[in-house]
Formats: C-alpha cells, sequence, structure tokens
C-alpha cells in the first residue's frame, strides 16, 4: 500500500473491508478534508470491532497526555486499536520511533492514522508507510482541485453526470468549506438520481450556496435574471431578517469586484482574448503562479468561474459610475431618510437596471 491519490480512498475502503488493513495511514493535507476521508476508512475497522483513541495534538491538553503514555494498549479480544492523531507534526522525533518499534513488533494490533498538514518525504513515519503503510497526500493540488476531484468521484460513485464547467459553478456557489461543500453535494445526488445529468438550472434549484455567494448571485442577477428576479431574490432575503444595509454591502462588493475586474483586464488583456473557461481559467492560473504579478486579493479570493462569468458581464457596460451613484442613493435612503428596505431595494433594481438598459449595454452591431 504506498501512495494513493484523492480518488483512490474508495479502493482503501473496499481494501479494509476485505481485512487489508495498513499499520499507519498517512494523511497530508488540509485537515479538514483529511479528516473527512480518514473516518471513511477507520469506520470499517470500528465496524469489525476495533477501538479508537483519538488525540488531537494542536490541543496542549490532549498532547501532553499523548506524550506521558507509554506504550499502546493492544484492543480486547484481538481487534486492533485505532489510534487516530491530527498534527501529526507536534509528535518528537523520539515517539516517533515509540510508535514505529510497536508498529514492527505487533502490525496485527494497531492501524495508526495520523493527519500532517505537510510532511517530508525524509520522515521516518514517510518511509515505513511508503513500504508496509498507504500515504494519502491531498496537499499538492489547489483546494478547489481536491472539491472537484470528490465531486467527481461521488458523480461516478452514482452514475451521474457533469460538464466541468457546471462543475466549476457548483464549487463557485458552495465555497471551500467542505463540510457544506459535501451536504450540499449529498442533497444535490438526491435530488438528481433520476435525471443522469446534473446542470446549472438543477444546482440553483437545489444547493444552498454559502451567505456570501448568495450575494453574488444577486449581482449575477442584475445581468442574467432580470428586474423581477432580481428583486424577488432580494424581497427573499429581507424576509429572512437580513440587514438591508448587509444587502446593500454586498451589492457595492459585487460591483466594485467588477470596477477592479475590468482595470486588472485591461492590464492583462490575455484573459480578456479568452472566451472558452477552460483556457481562461488557465491563463488565470499562470497568473497567479507569477511571482512578479499583483493581484487585488478581491480578486484571488474569487473562484475562476464567476472572474469568467463577470467577464463577459463587463462587455455590456460602458462605465459602472452610474451604478455607484444609485448605490449611494439608496444607502442614504435607508440611512438618513429611513424608508423602508422593501421601498429602497425595489426603486434601487429598477434603477440600475434602467441605467443599464440604455446607456450601458452595447447596441449590437
Amino acid at each position: 500500500m504506498p501512495l494513493f491519490t484523492p480518488l483512490q480512498i474508495i479502493k482503501l475502503i473496499d481494501l479494509a473491508k476485505k481485512n487489508r488493513i495498513a499499520p499507519l495511514y498517512l494523511f497530508i493535507g488540509p485537515y479538514e478534508i483529511s479528516q473527512e476521508k480518514a473516518k471513511e476508512i477507520y469506520k470499517v475497522l470500528l465496524d469489525k470491532g476495533s477501538t479508537l483513541e483519538v488525540f488531537d495534538l494542536r490541543d496542549k491538553e490532549q498532547k501532553k497526555e499523548f506524550l506521558r503514555r507509554k506504550g499502546f494498549q493492544e484492543g480486547l479480544f484481538g481487534f486492533r486499536t485505532v489510534y487516530y492523531i491530527i498534527g501529526g507534526e507536534e509528535i518528537p522525533s523520539s515517539k516517533v520511533e515509540e510508535i514505529l518499534n510497536a508498529l514492527r513488533d505487533k502490525p496485527q494490533f494497531f492501524s495508526w492514522f495520523i493527519l500532517f498538514e505537510n510532511l517530508e518525504e525524509k520522515h521516518p513515519f514517510y518511509d515505513f508507510a511508503l513500504e508496509k503503510g498507504a500515504i494519502i497526500p491531498f496537499h499538492t493540488k489547489k483546494r478547489e482541485d481536491l472539491l472537484e476531484s470528490e465531486l467527481l468521484l461521488i458523480l461516478k460513485e452514482y452514475q451521474l453526470h457533469m460538464e466541468k464547467k457546471t462543475a466549476s459553478f457548483f464549487i463557485s456557489l458552495v465555497g471551500e468549506d467542505y463540510s457544506h461543500f459535501k451536504n450540499e453535494l449529498e442533497k444535490l445526488v438526491l435530488y438528481a438520481l433520476d435525471e443522469r445529468t446534473i446542470t446549472e438550472e438543477k444546482i440553483l434549484e437545489i444547493v444552498v450556496p454559502l451567505e456570501e455567494k448568495a450575494f453574488y448571485l444577486i449581482g449575477e442577477a442584475f445581468f442574467t435574471q432580470g428586474p423581477e428576479k432580481t428583486y424577488k431574490m432580494i424581497s427573499s432575503l429581507l424576509d429572512a431578517k437580513k440587514e438591508p444595509g448587509e444587502i446593500l454591502g454586498y451589492l457595492y462588493k459585487y460591483f466594485k469586484k467588477l470596477q477592479i475586474l475590468k482595470d486588472f483586464i485591461k492590464e492583462n488583456p490575455e484573459l480578456d482574448r479568452e472566451q472558452s473557461y477552460t483556457y481562461f481559467s488557465k491563463e488565470w492560473q499562470k497568473l497567479k503562479e507569477d511571482p512578479l504579478k499583483e493581484i487585488p486579493k478581491i480578486l484571488t479570493e474569487s473562484h475562476p468561474y464567476a472572474l469568467f462569468n463577470m467577464k463577459k458581464h463587463l462587455k455590456k457596460i460602458d462605465s459602472l459610475d452610474p451604478l455607484f451613484s444609485e448605490l449611494f442613493r439608496a444607502e442614504w435612503a435607508l440611512k438618513r431618510e429611513f424608508q423602508p428596505p422593501q421601498k429602497v431595494f425595489q426603486n434601487l433594481v429598477f434603477n440600475l437596471w434602467m441605467k443599464l438598459q440604455p446607456s450601458s449595454f452595447k447596441k449590437a452591431a
């Protein structure tokens, strides 16, 4: 059991079910993803009667308790003991050797699941796992790529299809919080089982975006849905007791991001030339990896699919200044004139739409 890619986790689960269990599993990468994946494997061992001991070495008290322990207890009646360790970087070399000696002496009685954010290949754990254990690295990919790999794995498991562009759209909505990603993906799969192909429309119907992503959808709606649907989205947020100032703030942030993206594209015209999302995302990644390139944080925090869509909207706009003027008027109406939020946003949506339609949208040649 040497190196396994994230997509091969299912193979490790199947091996564990067949009693082909490694004495040492090393997970390398973001803890929240590693924890979820490790759990999928050690749960099989627990179902077989193993006992579980957990130590999060990022916690000072748990670290003290772990380091004080002398020797490692075998499970009752010959069952394995599973040691689940978060924060492998905190294990001193003397303890590393103690663990490895126990594994060399009685590998059939123990299974260690040790999670690292980073681990060098020369580490003794790495050498041992390369020969007799399993190494599952998540750190070699961008976070969004890890989520995309997970998405593809789940889709394959349920024999569902989703275009790459649609997959990027899904990830751009749910964000990089793994638990939210997993919950929304499971829900989407459940609703799509009879349809086999998952579309953007189905995603919008089923998926609950992270809060900031939900506000992003309002900005998008100005360009893709029309004024009635845009106002309906804002109205539903007001009904859900969202603060009017917060909604206005996110709209401002959306249009500010448009302005910053517009300026950035002027400096990097190669982005403007790419009409395919696949090629756009590749160019975007090149720019992000260029150490000499300064990219505004508000752009680096965005998923490339969102930026690609915003780029298309920019082609319809001559100037964003009239939009910011309307946002300022709406803020004044809320905070100075104390007008009802529903009325303020109804006027805002109508005025923004009117500003966009006649004067800013470019006429087709």
